[in-house]
């Protein structure tokens, strides 16, 4: 396990969501049109998107402060009121114009058969930046690490972005990023950058057919982007990450798969929440695993904690132990 002596701080930046959950029954047609009915039993909402990446970093005991912007809604309202809720300190700007996201998902059985959204994609305004900028100017030194959780919806611009990353290096602060679309460039000089094995691909244009090619995107994403270090996660198989110019798969550890959702935010939050400890980057991504697994024995967008990660840290080591006792037996 990592050290934990400590409760490490933690600014999260990015596009905040609510995840709200109509949950029900559905055996039966409507006359007037051939849609299933959902007999809905409970509703339930959710910090998601950049508020799931904080929900976990509160559940591991972090104290998490956010950066963002709102619309002029009753959605903005409710997410201010979940931040409070979570311990965080929140700077949240109103934009006049803009949708807080929210997106409503119906489920049934388990399953999600339906979902809407109600959010704005467009950037913020220039203004917003430079008063974001401002106050990360203010309390750069309040932070241990910085992650930036970028879902596409118009908080990290290129410029907010860049602007992030080349202040938090002048003050030593690392930046971890969980990017999104193809253009890395506006991360350039972060830290860490968080792509899966797809969005590796399409960054770098490099098929991953073998440890080859997993290998040469591991370097173009640290050369071409100028990152410290450089991961790739792969899914069932673990995380990849250059050490010393040469390849390391760390495997992940062995789980059923109970839903995939939000399995990204855990892994920025936990990765986010060892580093900022001072842990190795090794260590870190180990822990990572961990907390991972958890979650994803988990439905919906779960969080995870200290003592679930320990009691499968315990889980694994006795595992490994019969593993090599039964390799002695003659």
């Amino acid at each position: 396990m990592i050290n934990i002596e400590k409760k490490p701080k933690i600014l999260v930046i990015g596009d905040l969501m609510i995840d709200s959950y109509l949950i029900g029954k559905c055996d039966r047609i409507a006359l007037d049109a051939p849609v299933p009915i959902v007999d809905v039993k409970e509703e339930k909402d959710e910090l998601g998107g950049a508020g799931n990446v904080i929900r976990n970093l509160a559940s591991l005991g972090a104290k998490v402060s956010v950066m963002s912007v709102v619309g002029d809604d009753d959605n903005a309202k409710l997410l201010k009121h979940m931040l409070d809720e979570e311990g965080t300190k929140s700077f949240l700007l109103v934009q006049k114009g803009r949708n807080t996201s929210k997106k409503t998902r119906i489920m049934t059985s388990n399953q999600q058969i339906f979902r809407f959204d109600h959010e704005s994609r467009n950037n913020i305004s220039f203004d917003n930046v430079k008063k974001l900028y401002e106050k990360l100017q203010e309390k750069i030194k309040a932070y241990d690490v910085i992650l930036l959780a970028d879902y596409g919806k118009g908080i990290l611009t290129r410029d907010f972005t860049q602007k992030i990353i080349s202040y938090a290096n002048k003050n030593n602060v690392k930046t971890i990023v969980d990017p999104h679309g193809t253009d890395y460039s506006k991360y350039q000089g972060a830290y860490l950058i968080i792509p899966n094995r797809d969005e590796a691909t399409a960054a770098t244009g490099i098929e991953i057919e073998n440890n080859d090619r997993l290998l040469d995107v591991l370097k173009e994403i640290k050369n071409k982007f100028q990152t410290h270090e450089a991961i790739v996660t792969l899914s069932e198989q673990g995380v990849a990450l250059l050490k010393e110019n040469k390849l390391v798969v760390l495997p992940t550890v062995p789980l059923e798969v109970y839903d995939v959702a939000g399995s990204g935010d855990t892994l920025l939050a936990s990765i986010g929440f060892a580093l900022a400890l001072d842990n190795t980057l090794t260590a870190s991504l180990e822990f990572a695993n961990l907390a991972t697994g958890v979650v994803l024995r988990k439905p919906g967008t779960g969080t995870v904690s200290i003592e679930e990660i320990q009691s499968d840290q315990v889980y694994l080591d006795r595992k490994i132990i019969e593993r090599n006792l039964s390799c002695q037996v003659k």
